[in-house]
C-alpha cells in the first residue's frame, strides 16, 4: 500500500510536529506491518552479525583521549535494532611515568566493567560492555581512567592516556527492515545506489541528491557510497549485501513513490520511482524529517522542502555546534572548540569570537591559541569569570579553525598528586561575528565546500552512468567536509555556467570544459601553470603528459570546481578513486589543483604568490610552483617509462 499526504498547512504542520531529527524514523526503528504485495520478511533470514566497527564508522574519532590522572570521556554508540554492543577494543598508549591503572565503563552511574591497564608498551585493551542498556537505538557511556604514576607527571593533551584504533563489537543478528521508515539503520557501513544502464538526467540527479543527503545525515560517520547500474527492466540487484549495508534502486519507469522489494537472499531493496518531475520529491522525502510517517512498505512524497537560507552575520558558539564545556584538572585546564566555516554558511573573513566562562582558583592568565600560536591573553582577575572578544588572524583561518582556551596559573606542581585542582568553563552563548570573504581566503580546496554554499550547480558532459558515478563521488566527498547539508541542483553544463552561483563541472575526457581560468592546463605537450597573481608560465614537455585533474577556479566572482583529464577519463577516475580510498584525503587537500599521472601518486598544485621565482634561459621569470609542478609530473612519467622499459626488457629475456 501507499501512504501519501498533502502540503496544506494543517496536515503538514501536524506531520512536522511528530517528526524527529536525524533522518527521523529512518535512523530510528519504526513499527508497522507490511501490506499486500510487500516483502515477506517473516521468511527472510536476518543479517549476519557485523564485523567490529571502527569508531569512525560510528561518527567518532578512532582515538579516545583522557585528560589528566583521573580522566573522563563521554561516548555515545549507535546501536542498530536487534544488536547489542559487547565490547570496545583498542591499543593503550600512555606516558612513561604511568605504571598502571584501570579504565571503568559506566552508564548512568552504574559500573559496567573495570579493566586493568597493562604496563606493556602498545598493549591491547578490551572494555567489556555486557549489561549496557540501549535506549532509542543508542547507548550512552562514560569511560573513566584512574592512573597510577611515579615521579613527575606532566599530563597534557599530547601525552595523556589514550586508546587508539578503537573499535566497537556488536552481538545479535541485524533485523531486516519492515518498512521504508526502517530502511536506513542507525549505523550504515555502505549504501549502493543503482541507476538504469541507460540513465536519464533526472535519475542521475536523484542519485547525486540521495548520496549527499545520506552522507549529511550520518554526519561524521564514514559511510561508503557506491554507484552501480542495472538493466532498465530490472527491479532489484542480484548482489547480496553485507551486514549494515543497503541498496537503493532509482528508476523513473517504476511506480511513483518509495517501496521495499525483495533483493538478493530475501533482503529488502528500496525502490524509488516516478517521473522526472517527481523523483526529487521522493528522494527529499526519504532523507527528510517527515519520513517517520512511512511505517508501511511504501510511501509517496509531497512537495520538497525550501532551499537553504543565506548565512547570518552573527552566530553563537551553540549555532556552530559548540556546547557548554567545563574541565577540571590538577594542571592547567584547557578547552578546545572549532569555528567551522561550513556552519557559517559561506567563506568568511574578519572572524571574531566572544569567549566567556569561569575559572578557579583566582589569579594567573587566560590564553587563547590556534596551534602553537597564542592570539590573545589577559589576566585572570579575582572575579572568577572572563568575557573577551578574540580576533582570528586571517592567515590562521581555515575551513575548520580550532581554538584552545587555557587557564595558566602559578599553583602548578610537577610531582604526582601535588597539583592544585583547577577548573575552566566555556559558555556556548558566546557570539561569533564574521563577514563574507569574496574571493575566498584561503582559496583553493580549503575554500570548499563553503564557497559552494548555499547551493551549487552540478553538470556533466556525457551524462552516462560513469558521469553519475563521478558526480556521486565528488559531491559525497565535498559533503563529508561540511557540517550542514549542501544544496545540489543537477543541470546541463551551459545552464550551470550561465548561473551566478557556484558550479561543479565534470568533463571526464577533457572535452567540453568551460572557458574558465584553471590553475593548470595542457595543450598537447605544453603545460601552463597559473600563479596567485594570474600570470602563467609554460613549458613544453616530450613525451606529452596525460593526467587527470581536480581544479578549483574563480569565474565571474563565483567558485567553479572542474573535474577533467587531458584525454582519458580513466585518469580522472584514478584521482577520484585515490580520494575515496582514505577519508582523510579530502580534508587534507590544500592546493588549487590535484593532478595525477596514471600509475603515480597525485600532485597538489598551490598557487603561492610568496614563492621565489626562477629565471629561465630566455630571461623570463618562472614562478617556482610551475617548475615544481611540471618537474614532479615529468618525474612521474619518466619513472613510468623506465618501469615499462624494464618490463619489456625482462619479457624479451
Amino acid at each position: 500500500m501507499h501512504v501519501s499526504w498533502g502540503s496544506r498547512g494543517r496536515s503538514r504542520s501536524r506531520l512536522l510536529r511528530t517528526s524527529t531529527v536525524l533522518l527521523a524514523g529512518l535512523l530510528l526503528a519504526a513499527t508497522g506491518s507490511m501490506g499486500a504485495g510487500t516483502v515477506p520478511v517473516a521468511g527472510a533470514a536476518p543479517g549476519d552479525p557485523p564485523p567490529p566497527l571502527s569508531l569512525r564508522d560510528l561518527g567518532s574519532s578512532t582515538t579516545i583521549s583522557f585528560p589528566g590522572q583521573q580522566g573522563e570521556v563521554s561516548l555515545a554508540l549507535a546501536v542498530p535494532p536487534n544488536l547489542t554492543p559487547t565490547e570496545l577494543r583498542g591499543v593503550a598508549q600512555y606516558p612513561a611515568f604511568v605504571t598502571g591503572g584501570n579504565v571503568d565503563v559506566l552508564q548512568e552511574g552504574r559500573l559496567i566493567s573495570r579493566t586493568p591497564i597493562s604496563p606493556s608498551v602498545n598493549s591491547p585493551i578490551v572494555l567489556p560492555l555486557r549489561g549496557v542498556r540501549v535506549d532509542r537505538n543508542a547507548a550512552d557511556l562514560v569511560l573513566r581512567t584512574y592512573l597510577r604514576t611515579a615521579g613527575t607527571c606532566l599530563f597534557d593533551p599530547d601525552s595523556g592516556f589514550r586508546i587508539e584504533n578503537a573499535t566497537a563489537s556488536y552481538g545479535g543478528r541485524e533485523a531486516a527492515p519492515n518498512s521504508v521508515a526502517e530502511f536506513l539503520p542507525p549505523v550504515l557501513r555502505k549504501l549502493t545506489i543503482y541507476v538504469p544502464d541507460d540513465v536519464r538526467p533526472a535519475e542521475g540527479a536523484a542519485a547525486v541528491s540521495l548520496a549527499t543527503a545520506v552522507v549529511a545525515n550520518y554526519g561524521s560517520a564514514a559511510v561508503e557510497i557506491e554507484t552501480d547500474s542495472l538493466s532498465r527492466r530490472a527491479t532489484a540487484p542480484t548482489e547480496a549485501v553485507e551486514p549494515l549495508e543497503r541498496q537503493v534502486v532509482i528508476n523513473s519507469d517504476l511506480l511513483q513513490g518509495l517501496s521495499l522489494a525483495p533483493g538478493a537472499a530475501g533482503w529488502p531493496v528500496l525502490r524509488i520511482g516516478g517521473g522526472a518531475d517527481q523523483l526529487p520529491s521522493q528522494v527529499g522525502f526519504l532523507t527528510s524529517n517527515l519520513s517517520s510517517i512511512a511505517i508501511s512498505s511504501a510511501a509517496v512524497a509531497g512537495a520538497p522542502f525550501d532551499a537553504p537560507q543565506l548565512a547570518p552575520v552573527v552566530n553563537t558558539l551553540a549555532d556552530l555546534g559548540v556546547g557548554d564545556q567545563q574541565v577540571t584538572a590538577t594542571g592547567w585546564p584547557s578547552i578546545s572548540f572549532g569555528v567551522d566555516q561550513t556552519r557559517l554558511g559561506r567563506p568568511s573573513k574578519n572572524v571574531r569570537v566572544q569567549v566567556k566562562g569561569a575559572y578557579t582558583p583566582m589569579g594567573g592568565q587566560i590564553a587563547v591559541a590556534i596551534g602553537p600560536r597564542v592570539i590573545a591573553s589577559w589576566p585572570a582577575d579575582g572575579s572568577g569569570s572572563y568575557d573577551h572578544w578574540v580576533d582570528i588572524p586571517q592567515d590562521l583561518l581555515t575551513r575548520y579553525t580550532e581554538l584552545t582556551v587555557t587557564y595558566n596559573h602559578g599553583d602548578f606542581r610537577e610531582q604526582c598528586g601535588e597539583g592544585v585542582r583547577s577548573s575552566l568553563s566555556l559558555d556556548s552563548s558566546g557570539e561569533v561575528r564574521s563577514e563574507p570573504a569574496d574571493p575566498p581566503s584561503p582559496a583553493g580546496f580549503v575554500s570548499l565546500p563553503q564557497s559552494l554554499m548555499p547551493s551549487t550547480a552540478v553538470a556533466w558532459t556525457a551524462g552516462d552512468v560513469a558521469d553519475v558515478r563521478r558526480a556521486v563521488s565528488l559531491m559525497s566527498g565535498l559533503q563529508r567536509l561540511s557540517a550542514v547539508r549542501l544544496g545540489v541542483e543537477v543541470m546541463p553544463v551551459d545552464d550551470a555556467m550561465a548561473t551566478d552561483g557556484p558550479a561543479v563541472i565534470i568533463a571526464a575526457d577533457g572535452r567540453g570544459v568551460p572557458d574558465v581560468d584553471l590553475p593548470v592546463t595542457a595543450d598537447g605537450g605544453t603545460i601552463s601553470v597559473r600563479d596567485d597573481d594570474g600570470r602563467r608560465s609554460e613549458v613544453v614537455v616530450t613525451p606529452t603528459l596525460q593526467f587527470g585533474s581536480l581544479q578549483v577556479a574563480r569565474d565571474a566572482g563565483r567558485t567553479v570546481l572542474v573535474a577533467s583529464s587531458t584525454d582519458d577519463s580513466a585518469d580522472l577516475d584514478a584521482v577520484l578513486t585515490w580520494l575515496e580510498a582514505d577519508p582523510d584525503r579530502w580534508p587534507s587537500l590544500n592546493g588549487d589543483a590535484l593532478l595525477q599521472v596514471a600509475g603515480e601518486e597525485p600532485v597538489e598544485v598551490l598557487a603561492d604568490e610568496g614563492q621565489p621565482e626562477t629565471e629561465s634561459s630566455d630571461g623570463s621569470l618562472w614562478p617556482a610552483v610551475a617548475v615544481t609542478t611540471v618537474a614532479v609530473l615529468i618525474a612521474a612519467v619518466a619513472a613510468t617509462l623506465v618501469l615499462r622499459r624494464r618490463r619489456r626488457h625482462t619479457d624479451g629475456d
